[in-house]
């Protein structure tokens, strides 16, 4: 089933990047490590002897299959923990944007805040627990597997792409990766970000709003002071006649939220956001939204690249275009 022709009419002032699956091929990554960090420790998996969940590592098949599976439950289990938290933050904030995102950078949060690196080293040492593989590794390796997400693959339309678009306009991460892991993963990769953005900035997680309305003010897009400022007449007429919630949605709509996952394009056209939606192998896992999407024929994906269609650099190829048509 095809997707539903793009809308997008107007050229985005910036682009914000969802990095895991979007930028990053984190299944491939992941899956070698581990199955690198596993292998050479099947001489003492041995002498641990029979044990609940003890997974059948006796081929090279076998071990490739472990790890594939031991990849995606770690992926699901931190999938879980933003959806839980990112929507608890929604929860409190009405559908109106009114107020949303207009506190400092580093806003107040609940306690319940941590880093994606913290919960990544906390749900890897319970899944080798429930394989009874604990005992493998020391502390300090555990902790080192748990940092592969530091050192990412990037998919090979990525670095082009990227650098394409930031001849266009500002390029930006807007992850739940916390700032040091996005600054490795592009120190590792060669990717470059004109900035980093990461829901560390506002102690939040996508899908909550404030992480894309923060963003936004971030960038320069709907903040308080653009809002008090007195531009030129006209301009200033029309944004008074908006209102100011509606201008800040409109002012919103010239960021271009990025992703491979559908419901971090919902919470995003739910600020205001422009979406483009990047097809990637395996990554999104809600299909039944996606087929709900296409069958419907609804329309608020601005952009849509299919798997074939050559990812990030498919994205700058259609702007430029999109730019040719609109400066004649």
């Amino acid at each position: 089933m095809a997707p539903p022709p793009a809308t997008l009419k107007i050229l985005p002032e910036a682009f914000v990047f969802d990095v895991f699956g979007t930028v990053f091929d984190w299944r491939s990554t992941v899956t070698e490590h581990l199955e690198q960090a596993i292998s050479q420790k099947l001489t003492s998996l041995d002498a641990i002897g029979a044990a609940p969940n003890k997974p059948d590592l006796s081929t090279p098949a076998s071990l490739r299959s472990f790890c594939e599976t031991f990849a995606a439950e770690w992926r699901d289990s931190y999938k879980d923990f933003v959806r839980t938290l990112g929507t608890k933050g929604n929860n409190s904030t009405s559908n109106s944007n009114s107020g949303a995102g207009s506190g400092p950078l580093l806003s107040s949060s609940p306690d319940r805040y941590i880093t994606i690196d913290t919960h990544h080293l906390r749900s890897l040492s319970s899944l080798l627990e429930k394989y009874s593989l604990t005992s493998l590794f020391t502390p300090a390796e555990v902790t080192q597997i748990s940092k592969i997400w530091h050192a990412l693959k990037s998919w090979e339309d990525s670095k082009p792409g990227i650098q394409e678009l930031k001849q266009l306009a500002i390029v930006s991460t807007l992850s739940n990766g916390n700032v040091r892991l996005l600054v490795d993963l592009q120190r590792n990769s060669g990717v470059a970000f004109d900035m980093t953005l990461s829901g560390q900035l506002w102690r939040g997680y996508k899908p909550d709003r404030k992480v894309y309305v923060g963003a936004c003010e971030v960038l320069g897009f709907g903040d308080e002071g653009a809002w008090e400022e007195d531009g030129d007449g006209d301009k200033d007429k029309m944004k008074r006649s908006l209102g100011e919630e509606k201008w800040r949605q409109q002012e919103r709509g010239k960021v271009a939220m990025v992703a491979a996952h559908i419901g971090d394009l919902r919470a995003a056209k739910g600020c205001g956001l422009t979406t483009i939606y990047i097809e990637r192998p395996g990554e999104d896992d809600e299909q039944d939204a996606i087929d709900k999407y296409v069958k419907n024929g609804e329309d608020w994906i601005d952009m849509w690249v299919t798997h074939a269609e050559g990812g990030i650099l498919e994205v700058s190829k259609r702007l430029k275009e999109l730019k040719a048509e609109t400066s004649v």
